[in-house]
């Protein structure tokens, strides 16, 4: 009985050491060996972008023309209305436009046909319009506070209501295919967007919170010399430098890497004998150059694809102040030269009538396909 016994125990003895055996044989095994080979995935293909193409249009419909001219409007400052009891220079009333009537302007530029486009796609030969619409690029000199501000509400800093850039942005929020922009050209010497020149609400913002705010919005910056300088007076290439590299240098200072890619010369003239420091040098290390520079105008500007287009010496029309004169912005919607610019629609081709073949240099056509109705 006894051995009966010790043979189960035995056996039963047996059995768990053959099950561990077999459990650490199986544990050694799969930490040991080496993976067993499985097969490669194939790799699913990228799929490849299909670029959208441009929807064909009726030419004779839409009649494109884009070797016709841009409108370039400049404006300098904004009230909202004139005090009766004040006395204004010629010059204040030339320059000066109520934000009532910019409202009104918007609203009239867009029945009549135009949409906003941005100095650098004109520079760059890339306006970027819908077909069969008219471009039109505004411009700001000096940063004053009526062009730009903001305010603090609530301990946030928020746009002021009272000036050019909210009417800007109202309009663009019910007419977005109107679309939002401006340059704004700036002496960075004289803190822009910030002085107050009329009783209102205290503006608020450093330097860099105003500048970074116009950027994020989608408006761009540009050179106006460092204090306002008038370049005729400068008599050495150090004046010059100084003027239009100081002003490079102070907007890396205080928006690191922007690059000012045009120039608005103060007063509207320049300096002949030292024109190249205009156009780009060095300042203390820093480097500028631009690629267009602008005048204070009295026309459109003609198309960057034209014989005699010039990114040096682009003109620009002033805007229509209390003041109205002839060749302002309003007389210039009110008397339009002929050829406008209408846009094709499509950024790969340059489209002209053939009684307009003679206004385009191919040569500045770059990649762009010429196409000829």
């Amino acid at each position: 009985m006894n051995m009966r016994r010790l043979a189960i125990i035995l056996l039963a003895l047996a059995l768990v050491v053959g099950a561990e055996a077999v459990l650490l044989t199986r544990f050694a095994g799969d930490s040991a060996s080496a993976p067993q080979a499985t097969a490669t995935p194939v790799p699913t293909a990228e799929p490849t972008a299909t670029p959208t193409p441009t929807p064909e249009i009726d030419l004779e419909k839409t009649k494109p023309n884009e070797a016709g001219e841009v409108p370039i409007v400049m404006f300098h400052a904004f009230v909202d209305e004139l005090d009766p009891n004040e006395t204004y220079s010629n010059d204040f009333l030339r320059y000066t436009q109520s934000l009532s009537y910019l409202r009104d302007l918007l609203g009239r530029l867009y029945e009549m046909g135009y949409r906003m486009t941005s100095m650098n796609d004109f520079l760059n030969n890339e306006i970027k319009v819908e077909a069969g619409y008219k471009p039109i690029i505004f411009t700001f000199d000096d940063g004053t506070p009526s062009q730009f501000s903001l305010i603090e509400q609530d301990g946030a800093l928020v746009l002021n209501p009272d000036c050019a850039v909210a009417v800007l942005m109202d309009f663009y929020e019910e007419h977005p295919d109107f679309g939002l922009g401006g340059t704004f050209y700036v002496n960075m010497g004289v803190s822009p967007f910030y002085e107050e020149r009329s009783s209102g609400q205290q503006l608020a913002g450093t330097l860099q919170e105003r500048l970074q705010y116009l950027i994020d919005q989608g408006f761009e910056v540009g050179n106006h010399t460092y204090s306002h300088y008038s370049l005729p007076d400068a008599t050495d290439a150090e004046t010059v430098l100084y003027q239009v590299g100081k002003n490079q240098a102070a907007m890396y200072e205080t928006i690191d890497g922007y690059t000012f890619t045009s120039l608005s010369l103060p007063f509207g003239s320049t300096t002949a004998d030292l024109f190249e420091y205009v156009k780009g040098g060095v300042y203390e290390g820093v480097e500028y150059k631009n690629q267009g520079i602008v005048e204070v105008g009295w026309d459109p500007a003609i198309s960057p694809v034209n014989p005699d287009y010039d990114p040096y010496s682009i003109h620009r029309i002033r805007g229509t102040g209390f003041l109205a004169e002839d060749c302002d912005f309003e007389w210039w919607l009110e008397n339009p030269r002929e050829p406008e610019y209408v846009s094709d629609g499509d950024p790969n081709t340059i489209t002209v009538p053939e009684a307009y073949m003679s206004l385009v240099d191919q040569s500045k056509l770059g990649s762009k396909q010429l196409r000829v109705y």
